[in-house]
């Protein structure tokens, strides 16, 4: 059993060692844990689990997102991530429930935790033995050495943009992912995901065989309008969401799944069932908001 050193209100308490048996310990640590979910009853005493302070050495700085460089961090075959813009967390952990309930079987489930003091999430490594992530710009920029970004803006409408990249992933892998994408931008409709770029699109190759196959649906921390200084709470959830600019084809979410094609399926009497378990927040009302817009589209209960 690992010994890191977490705090809580800035008292050091050990990871998964035993809480002082103090009325107001126990009862600060029932509220904190019915938003974080990670509290562990053993012989009816209490312990801390989900808390970790990660070593400086663990960090990686990941670059790509619009919103500039990210900082992570990788430690026990593990990725981390804190809160930067608003809500992440929040947002990653809705997404993986409505993956949980959906036709998408490939993807990272995401967890609530707190890093070094600071609210974030975690999610498992997804590569296995012999493989290697290679975003649909890092495979570009092998074959032609140039942004992929730039030169899909520079074509002239969606369905050409769409197109070309298919034709190249094809070209350079042999893969076939209109599918795939068609899922992925359909998912990206729903949860208002404003930052898929061609950085968290990608593939995954085993360096033993040389074969690719598709990486799971990652990094949907920026959605249901988490980023609380581009979509204020003092906004309605509607003047907000027409704020939102989607990426990488097509400003338009909505415009851009429907171009490739709806892909998603939803089973909702299961996720609402989910749902009930959640805190309210706005995450969960802007998800609802949008699971009520699109159910002609995506609701299928036999999923």
């Amino acid at each position: 059993m690992r010994d890191f050193i977490i705090y809580y209100d800035d008292k050091p308490v050990a990871f998964i060692e035993l809480i002082e048996n103090k009325d107001d310990d126990k009862e600060n640590a029932e509220r904190l844990f019915q938003y974080y979910d990670s509290i562990v009853r053993y012989n009816d005493e209490l312990y801390v689990n989900g808390f970790c302070r990660l070593p400086a050495e663990a960090m990686v700085l990941v670059s790509g997102s619009s919103k500039g460089t990210q900082q992570k961090y990788f430690f026990d075959n593990k990725w981390y991530k804190q809160n930067r813009i608003g809500y992440e967390d929040l947002a990653e952990v809705l997404s993986t429930r409505v993956l949980m309930c959906s036709n998408i079987e490939n993807y990272v489930p995401y967890k609530k935790c707190i890093i070094n003091g600071k609210k974030g999430c975690l999610s498992e490594n997804f590569l296995k033995r012999d493989e290697a992530y290679s975003s649909l710009q890092r495979l570009y920029d092998i074959y032609y050495n140039r942004e992929l970004t730039d030169v899909v803006q520079g074509i002239g409408n969606i369905e050409d943009k769409i197109q070309y990249v298919l034709e190249f992933v094809e070209k350079a892998t042999k893969l076939d992912i209109k599918e795939y994408l068609g899922k992925m931008f359909t998912f990206d409709m729903l949860i208002l995901n404003t930052d898929r770029h061609f950085n968290n699109i990608g593939l995954i190759i085993n360096s033993v065989t040389k074969q690719y196959r598709t990486a799971p649906i990652f990094d949907n921390g920026n959605a249901l309008l988490s980023d609380i200084g581009e979509f204020p709470f003092d906004k309605s959830i509607e003047e907000n969401i027409e704020k939102v600019i989607g990426k990488p084809f097509y400003a338009n979410l909505e415009r851009q799944a429907m171009e490739i094609g709806f892909g998603l399926k939803i089973n909702y009497q299961k996720l609402y069932k989910l749902l009930e378990k959640e805190p309210e927040s706005r995450a969960l009302e802007v998800l609802k908001y949008q699971l009520n817009r699109y159910e002609h589209i995506l609701r299928d209960d036999c999923v």
